[in-house]
Formats: C-alpha cells, sequence, structure tokens
C-alpha cells in the first residue's frame, strides 16, 4: 500500500477583502480579468456576498495594494453587477505567511490538526 504524502509549498499570496458595495449578478470571470490587467498579476476571487468581495491576489506585498486602494475600487466599479458606495473601502489586506518545512510538528494519528498548526 502506498503511503499518503503531502507536499507542502509556499504561495505567494495577499487575501483582500473590499466592503461597502452592493453585489447583485456579478460576473467573476469579467472582474477577474479587470483586476488582472489593472494589477498586471493573477486574481482568484475567493467569496462573495451581497455587499463585500473577498480575492487573493498573487506575487504583490500588501502595502503596494494599500497604496492602489483608489485605483483598486475603481477597477472593480467597471465589473457588471457591482456598485460602489461612498463607505467602499479595503477593510483587509493580508499577505499569507510562509511557513518553515522544518518548523511544522510530526504528525501523529490522534493529536488535533488545530493543536499542530497553533504551535507553528
Amino acid at each position: 500500500m502506498q503511503e499518503d504524502i503531502k507536499v507542502i509549498v509556499q504561495v505567494d499570496k495577499t487575501v483582500v477583502k473590499i466592503t461597502g458595495l452592493q453585489v447583485k449578478g456579478l460576473n467573476i470571470q469579467q472582474l477577474e480579468e479587470i483586476l488582472k490587467n489593472k494589477l498586471k498579476s493573477l486574481i482568484r476571487i475567493i467569496g462573495v456576498s451581497g455587499t463585500s468581495i473577498d480575492m487573493d491576489i498573487y506575487g504583490i506585498e500588501e502595502e503596494d495594494i494599500l497604496r492602489e486602494e483608489t485605483g483598486l475600487i475603481k477597477a472593480i466599479a467597471l465589473a457588471d453587477g457591482i456598485t460602489i458606495s461612498d463607505i467602499t473601502s479595503l477593510s483587509t489586506v493580508k499577505k499569507i505567511q510562509s511557513v518553515d518545512i522544518d518548523s511544522i510538528p510530526e504528525y501523529t494519528e490522534s493529536g488535533c490538526k488545530g493543536e499542530r498548526w497553533n504551535s507553528i
């Protein structure tokens, strides 16, 4: 029987949440294309509600995204199904942290996965 092997890799991404929008009938692919052209980077929409959008932006630092907030919101307004308001803003911009492979505790069958990751 083959052992279950997992590989962990570093993904250079920043998670962004934009709030203060009205979202209805959004074409996610259109929005991703607009943002890709604006930021010259890969964008993936990971969550949409009626008032917010969560996305992954790859290869761009937090401070660069925050500096470009107004342009980013203007670009988002071009997508069908989004209406921006005066309170639209980047509510979260957080760079995903890398983890050294040697700092990951050994897996134990009976251990709690949450405790394992919290110990890193």
